[in-house]
């Protein structure tokens, strides 16, 4: 049975990188234990198509596609929109200026993250160049 950490509060907001959704597709249990209780779980549309990508090369493709539109119901998506321009701009003008450029899809999860003040649940360390971004590792 697949589990998904409850999805709560607005107070504590995660986003999931593409590797935290693929870590709870296998149910990593140390991703599962540094969730926070209570937090509001989300991905943003750039992520859950990063995955959906993904998965349609895998051998597992049709259990991973019942999973992840299981989990899509579980969290909020969050959407590109005008809002995000500026962190965008910002952030990838100091990454520029910094001669420290990240991936063009994870710049997007990165200013979302900025936009709404919610933290990045990643592995990749390039989010740690992001100032004024909290990455949770696992």
């Amino acid at each position: 049975m697949t589990r998904f950490p409850k999805s709560g509060s607005r107070d504590v907001a995660l986003i999931l990188d593409t590797n935290a959704i693929s870590a709870l597709s296998v149910q990593d249990d140390a991703l599962l234990n540094i969730l926070e209780p209570g937090a509001e779980l989300c991905v943003t549309v750039v992520n859950a198509a990063e995955y959906f990508y993904g998965i349609q090369s895998s051998r597992k493709r049709t259990l991973l596609s019942r999973w992840f539109a299981e989990f899509l119901e579980s969290v909020e998506i969050l959407n590109l929109n005008r809002e995000v321009f500026p962190f965008y701009h910002v952030i990838r003008t100091e990454l520029r200026m910094a001669g420290t450029p990240i991936p063009a899809n994870d710049l997007w999860t990165a200013s979302l993250a900025r936009l709404h003040g919610m933290k990045v649940v990643s592995r990749d360390l390039h989010f740690d160049r992001v100032k004024g971004l909290e990455r949770v590792a696992w």
